[in-house]
Order: structure tokens, then sequence, then C-alpha cells
């Protein structure tokens, strides 16, 4: 269901008013360019929304291939969790599609978590995994922080949610207005923060930076909650999570403000057909100069092998990747494919 909500989202305005947007940024000026009336919207000169007209034969048409379970021969690797107890100050773990796990000097970080079989608003209609996830839930050793980049049902999943939240000491970071979701479902350990703004926890800053992207979980609600990337601080080292974002000229912003970074996550799936998508989702080579704006010492390619919701081969992504690195003549070893459930140090 993600892109019939993709459909309305990036060719109707949104039809609700939210009377909570903030009316002044934090110096008491005027309100942010990606602050919208009732919700918000990409700033980058290069966004242009996808043509109604183009976009709705193709929605329908994946509409259609939901009932099924896909069918993927993605690498993976057996993750019983003993390796995430033994301390490691830097670890990176990858779930699957854009849930990794991250030790990041003696804290567990959890990226958009999704542990459910089907996505989407209604369980047996949404999109069903191709792929297990690369660890069980009761094998995760206590998670400290989970990051949500936006509330799209890939990214914001209900069931794993409110399995996390009975941890009380875990605390969840999120962009603007995603709070309230939370909230109505009993949870109050949130942390909601608008682009460039950051926090300090246990030692480690988290700060909310730009994406290039929408929200909405159905018709209703379109762009009226924010999306975004995050970037984490620590002592020794400096992480960048892309969430779902197409290419603009943000990742440059970041990469100055806060590079270089020891490892960036980055989406290379998705991708297909390209003139409709390009907006909102990078494929391999946009996300390889993502990298390189970013400042990027080694980058991990997630948003792949999951779900499939586009057209391109669920295999494929990883493989661009690969040529596209190979065509830009650049070190092979800083660009990282991981095998569902692997877990490595960096």
């Amino acid at each position: 269901m993600k892109y019939l909500r993709t459909l309305f989202a990036l060719a109707i305005v949104p039809v609700l008013t939210v009377s909570t947007l903030r009316a002044q940024d934090n110096n008491g000026g005027s309100i942010p360019s990606h602050h919208d009336d009732g919700g918000f919207r990409n700033t980058d000169p290069g966004f242009e929304k996808p043509a109604f007209t183009k976009m709705a034969p193709w929605v329908i048409s994946r509409l259609i291939s939901f009932s099924s379970k896909p069918v993927a021969d993605i690498p993976r690797m057996y993750n019983d969790g003993a390796a995430l107890k033994q301390g490691k100050p830097y670890t990176i773990t990858w779930v699957g599609h854009s849930t990794c796990l991250i030790q990041f000097e003696g804290i567990n970080i959890l990226t958009d978590p999704v542990w459910s079989d089907r996505i989407g608003p209604v369980g047996w209609l949404g999109e069903a995994r191709a792929s297990e996830p690369g660890i069980a839930m009761d094998k995760l050793p206590p998670i400290d922080i989970v990051l949500i980049s936006h509330n799209h049902y890939d990214h914001l999943d209900e069931k794993t949610i409110l399995t996390l939240s009975h941890n009380p000491n875990t605390r969840f970071f999120v962009p603007l207005r995603v709070r309230d979701w939370f909230e109505d479902r009993g949870i109050s350990n949130v942390e909601e923060l608008d682009w460039w703004e950051g926090v300090t926890y246990k030692g480690l800053k988290i700060i909310c930076t730009p994406a290039q992207h929408f929200s909405g979980r159905w018709i209703s609600d379109n762009n009226t909650t924010l999306w975004c990337s995050w970037v984490l601080l620590g002592k020794g080292r400096r992480l960048f999570f892309g969430g779902d974002s197409g290419y603009f000229s943000g990742f440059a912003e970041i990469g100055k403000r806060f590079g270089p970074f020891d490892l960036a996550l980055l989406p290379i799936g998705a991708y297909e057909p390209r003139e409709l998508l390009k907006p909102v989702h990078m494929n391999p080579s946009d996300a390889v100069q993502a990298f390189i704006d970013l400042r990027g010492k080694k980058m991990l390619g997630i948003h792949w092998g999951t779900f499939r919701q586009t057209d391109e081969p669920m295999e494929e992504p990883p493989k661009k990747l690969r040529e596209e690195v190979e065509r830009r003549h650049l070190p092979q070893e800083s660009f990282l494919v991981f095998m569902i459930g692997e877990t490595r140090e960096w």
C-alpha cells in the first residue's frame, strides 16, 4: 500500500489542517522553509513531483502484486545474538530493509525497526516480506535508542514498536509530529526533533537532519509529519543513517556540518521506474554520490532485499552498486553489502 499513498502524497495537496505547526524557528525567526501550511515539504531546487497521470497507472499495477509473497535469493547468515553481547564498542548488524542494530560506545540503537511479516494499514493486504529478519527480536541486546526516519509502514511498524516499548528504558527519537502516533499508543518515552535540532543522550549526540522524501500512512495525512535522516556523533566515531531519501543537495550540507562519517547507512533499493521515483528514492548511483557528498569513509547499502516495492529485481541493488563503484574507480572496500543477519565491527 506504500505506493498507493505515494500517488496521493506526491500529487494531491494535503487535506488536513494541523494546528501544532511550529510558528518560529529556534532563534525566534520565521517559519523554516521546509514547514508548509498544515505540514511539511521538500525545498531542494531540483525537487519535482512526478505527474499524477504517470504515477496512477503504475501504482495500480503494483497493488495487484501485494497479495502474493515475493521470492528473492538474498544471502543471509544465522545470527543468534551472541556476538552482540561481547561489549564491542562499534558493531553494525543488518536485520533487513532499513533495520540495523548499531552498537555505539556502549549504546544499542535500532534504525527503523520492522519485524512484521507484512507491512501496511491492513496486515493481510500489506506488502509481504521476501526475507525474514536477520535476528529474532528476543535475541537482541537491551535497546537504548530507536531512530525513526518517517512514518511509512516499512519504516514505522506498529507491532514492532509496541514490542520494543515494553522496555521502559528504550527511548524513541522521531521527526516532528510523529510523537503523536506514539502517544496515541500509550508510549511517552519519545523525543521529537526538527531538522538540524539535536540532543545529547548518554553522551551520544543525536541530530535530526534533512532528507528528501514524503510522509503519510493513508490518504488523509499526506506530509503532515516530517521525514528525516539522523546523525550520531560519539566520542570516537561518527555515523549517518539516511532513512529513505531521493538524492538532494542536503547531503553535501550534512557532510559539511558533521562529516566526515566513519559509516554511512544509505538506501540503495526501490528505485524503478526511475522517472517516477527519482525525487524520493535513490538508486545505487545516487547513493554513491550521496556518500561522497557526506564525506563518508565506509558505506553500508540498506533499503533493499526485504520488500518487493518497486520494479527492479530485488537482488539487483548491490550489483548496481558494485558496477557504479567500479565505474568511478572507487575503493571497493569502502562500500559494504551485508548478508541479512550479518554483524561486523565498524
